[in-house]
């Protein structure tokens, strides 16, 4: 048996194979690839191709030379000199996903960093399931790691390259999917908890998701947590990061969820965000809905909220009391008013119809179509309006 030196030819017809060390070539997935060339080009005009297969159909790999070697990373961002603290947070200098029709990533502010820190120091929570919400687990970890152990669920599986299988796994929140069965043992072994423990589970999903599918994980992960601990149903301690116009929706799938006032802004969103030129003049239309009374969260005074002594829970300062309706009523951070012919507050921009007998907006507004999509306050059903309604009739 003969092998090639190095910097050795074998020919076959005018295709020419360049022997050198190849663990410096390019891989594929049966390992170093060869440089070929042909004779009368010379190597600088070769290709990297897989060594065990000549068919494409078994193995498509090939790198001509001059694409490895004349633009190596040009299109990449590059860093150097990485702290300790930059790596246990990756969200600070990997660039987030964009794809809005898919997994787009938005990382949250510091403060409402700081907020979430609050809240789960006040709730005494020693341990926080963070489900996509990468910029929250990073922030924990070099922030409050000596009372709080937080593990990551992301889709965005280059957390892998940072986390180990204790505190990350690749997830689909959607389908309550693991894609690796012993990053899901790490989390089974998570969940349980000494009696002096307390977890929350944390959710910022992205705000295309359908919100049944995303409470039926949650329902899932809540029963699989009292399976564990061996207790009875008890109710798991939730914050759901998702818009306010979303609330209907949250609430008709679990009753239990409430609204926080406190407006959610990220770094990387042009509207969703208290600076900037196109950030929205009412502020954030993102809140937070859990199942934790409201009344255990403390909203910062600093930032615009103050406590209502007759809710009994901190609000927005815009958003006023009615002491028709007995509650603090706004919902997009703009002050409400008490309309006395529909029986409740709405926005200020609403005007009455007459006609349906609702308070809507004023322009574009059909009668006919509206009413389709109201909700009939004789019969509670969806579809028409009190003058329309059959039991009126009858």
């Amino acid at each position: 048996m003969t092998f090639c030196a190095q910097q050795t030819t074998e020919q076959s017809d005018k295709l020419l194979i360049k022997c050198e060390d190849e663990t410096r070539h390019p891989h594929c997935p049966h390992g170093p690839t060869l440089l070929f060339y042909m004779k009368d080009k010379g190597p600088e005009e070769g290709f990297y191709a897989c060594a065990a297969y000549r068919d494409r159909k078994l193995c498509n790999y090939l790198v001509p030379v001059k694409d490895l070697n004349s633009k190596p990373h040009t299109e990449h961002n590059l860093l150097r000199s990485l702290s300790e603290n930059s790596l246990k947070d990756p969200t600070s200098f990997l660039l987030p996903i964009d794809n809005a029709k898919g997994n787009a990533q938005y990382y949250f502010d510091l403060k409402a960093l700081k907020f979430f820190e609050d809240c789960l120091r006040k709730l005494e929570i020693s341990k926080i399931l963070c489900i996509g919400a990468p910029r929250l687990h990073g922030y924990l970890r070099n922030h409050c790691k000596d009372w709080l152990h937080s593990f990551l669920l992301d889709l965005d599986h280059r957390f892998h390259y940072f986390y180990d299988d204790e505190e990350f796994a690749w997830y689909n929140m959607c389908n309550n999917f693991f894609f690796d069965e012993c990053q899901r043992r790490k989390f089974i072994r998570f969940l349980k908890i000494k009696s002096s423990q307390r977890l929350l589970l944390f959710t910022d999903p992205p705000f295309g998701c359908r919100t049944e599918p995303i409470i039926n994980t949650l329902r899932g992960l809540s029963k699989l947590f009292n399976e564990i601990n061996l207790l009875p149903h008890q109710p798991l301690p939730i914050f759901w990061i998702f818009p306010y116009f979303s609330e209907q929706y949250i609430q008709a799938e679990c009753s239990a969820f409430e609204m926080c006032d406190y407006k959610i802004n990220y770094i990387n969103h042009l509207s969703y965000t208290d600076n900037g030129h196109k950030f929205r003049k009412l502020g954030s239309p993102v809140r937070l809905f859990t199942n934790v009374p409201l009344e255990m969260l403390k909203l910062p005074v600093r930032e615009g909220y103050k406590y209502c002594a007759r809710c009994e829970r901190y609000t927005a300062l815009e958003n006023h009391h009615c002491n028709k309706c007995n509650k603090c009523p706004s919902k997009n951070g703009a002050t409400y008013r008490h309309c006395l012919n529909c029986g409740i507050c709405v926005k200020p921009y609403y005007v009455h119809c007459v006609n349906c007998q609702r308070c809507t907006q004023k322009e574009g507004h059909n009668c006919a179509e509206y009413q389709t999509k109201q909700r009939c306050r004789t019969c509670n059903k969806q579809g028409h309006t009190e003058l329309k309604c059959s039991l009126r009739k009858a």
